[in-house]
């Protein structure tokens, strides 16, 4: 399965932070406030928060109680997680506007069991597992986006620019040299056109987004890998180590072996050690 699901009732918070995954996280009982690219969000029981690699944000209780799942997805399985590239866009598409926070209220009793029997199918594994998954993904995401369609890619706005695979190309080329001009060329549309219309729908420019693909990379080559960091550099898109270096400093407060140091002191799981999670 490309995904990983959580469950935790330990009553936690967590300081400002990023991963380098998808997460939907559904709150069962409790309440705490999610500090979001620099913006509060309050999630009680019921609520699902959607967010992705580039969200930076806070956990901070406001109740005793706080059971929760997580599904964790790494950033290269989103499309092996669902086929349905409307329903992934609630993940990718983190503009102006979007609100991360959606309250299931009446619905709350099915998402419940939606995942409790998610994490029941992650846990016994077997034949068709896979498929058990997807499906019951299925249910959560469209009833989601049946109480929240704003929060999702209308089908009507998808012919007017590309922005699924402009994603999936920088995704894929992120670590060779960007250059905003050849890839509006490439989708037929001028560079200030690509660039407003991306930074609406992704809530960052498309060098931005190159940047903290670059160093989302290098964070999972430094807890997974013994590459030197000039390598790690080089393999990011970085033929310079000292540019290297200072944008991951000024990113992360650290360098890049401070932060494999002190990664690596933390206990993990198998995937939490490929993703580098902290629990919410």
């Amino acid at each position: 399965m490309a995904f990983e699901v959580v469950y935790s009732d330990k009553p936690l918070s967590h300081h400002i932070h990023t991963h380098v995954y998808y997460e939907l996280l559904y709150v069962v009982e409790g309440a705490v406030m999610l500090t979001i690219r620099g913006r509060e969000y309050r999630a009680e029981a019921g609520s699902l928060v959607f967010l992705n690699q580039f969200d930076e944000h806070a956990t901070r209780l406001l109740s005793d109680t706080y059971r929760r799942y997580y599904l964790l997805i790494p950033q290269t399985q989103l499309q092996a997680f669902h086929n349905d590239v409307l329903l992934l866009s609630v993940f990718r598409f983190h503009g102006e506007g979007f609100s991360y926070v959606l309250p299931a209220g009446e619905a709350k009793p099915r998402f419940d069991i939606y995942f409790a029997l998610l994490a029941d199918a992650a846990e016994r594994g077997g034949a068709y597992s896979d498929e058990r998954m997807e499906a019951l993904m299925t249910l959560i995401l469209t009833d989601a986006r049946a109480l929240r369609p704003d929060m999702f890619i209308l089908e009507d706005s998808v012919s007017f620019l590309p922005m699924q695979d402009i994603l999936d190309e920088l995704d894929r080329t992120f670590a060779d040299g960007f250059s905003l001009q050849a890839l509006a060329s490439r989708f037929h549309v001028s560079a200030g056109c690509l660039s407003a219309h991306f930074r609406r729908q992704v809530g960052m420019s498309p060098m931005q987004y190159v940047t903290q693909s670059r160093l989302n990379r290098a964070k999972v080559l430094l807890l997974k890998t013994e590459l030197s960091v000039m390598d790690i550099a080089r393999q990011c898109g970085y033929g310079d180590m000292s540019n290297f270096i200072r944008r991951f400093r000024r990113e992360f407060q650290q360098t890049p072996l401070q932060f494999r140091q002190q990664q690596r002191g933390r206990p993990t799981t198998p995937m939490t050690r490929a993703a580098l999670s902290q629990e919410h």
